[in-house]
């Protein structure tokens, strides 16, 4: 049985959580994945068990049948993509992978890392993990916000960054829009393009829409 470790909160699990339900599986419900909830809040993932599994302390982490351990969400979200599922969120040629590639680490590293950025240089419960500069916290919102306008252009006239269909780059960018929220960076006030992707992707993928934990008594 492979093993998927996440929380369903935090940017980098929810690439692979959003990345399987797009292709319309319930991740709760699949025969041969097992999804484990660790609340980071408790600090379950800096427990010695965890940190036994994953020696970085963090998520997601994915166990395969035959013990190999990823522990980098793109690995997993490449080998969740290839093994379920026909279309691929990845591309569905050797063009349009290396055109989703290119927009998703865009989208990673200027919009989501730089708001991931401000969040661990200014929120209480990263303290600590790093040494908080909280400087830095407005430097890198400002950076992210500073990228938004070359997808706001990108996405003149259509419904997706890349394709006609949802790639791996929508699921990014959009985690990234979703997370610049808890920094009170709003999405529908940086163009009417993101604000309609932020909608549409929002009323499919939202916290509030996709699957909860397990209550304890149903596991």
């Amino acid at each position: 049985m492979k093993t998927l470790y996440v929380s369903r909160t935090a940017p980098n699990p929810r690439k692979a959580l959003i990345l399987l339900a797009s292709k319309g599986f319930d991740i709760d419900d699949m025969d041969d994945l097992e999804i484990v909830d660790i609340d980071i809040a408790k600090k379950e993932h800096m427990t010695d068990a965890f940190t036994k599994l994953n020696p970085m302390q963090t998520l997601p982490v994915m166990t395969l049948d035959d013990g190999t351990v990823l522990n980098d969400s793109q690995a997993i979200c490449e080998y969740l993509d290839r093994v379920y599922g026909e279309r691929s969120v990845m591309g569905n040629d050797v063009v349009q992978r290396a055109r989703v590639c290119a927009m998703r680490r865009t989208a990673e590293f200027e919009v989501l890392y730089n708001f991931m950025l401000a969040f661990q240089h200014s929120h209480p419960s990263k303290a600590d993990r790093v040494e908080q500069f909280p400087e830095f916290a407005k430097v890198s919102v400002d950076r992210a916000i500073k990228a938004l306008p070359y997808f706001e252009d990108a996405l003149e006239g259509r419904d997706y960054l890349v394709t006609d269909q949802m790639t791996f780059a929508d699921i990014v960018f959009y985690l990234g829009l979703d997370f610049g929220k808890v920094l009170k960076v709003n999405p529908s006030n940086h163009g009417t393009n993101i604000a309609r992707f932020y909608e549409r992707m929002n009323e499919r993928f939202s916290i509030n829409k996709m699957p909860k934990a397990k209550a304890e008594s149903d596991n």
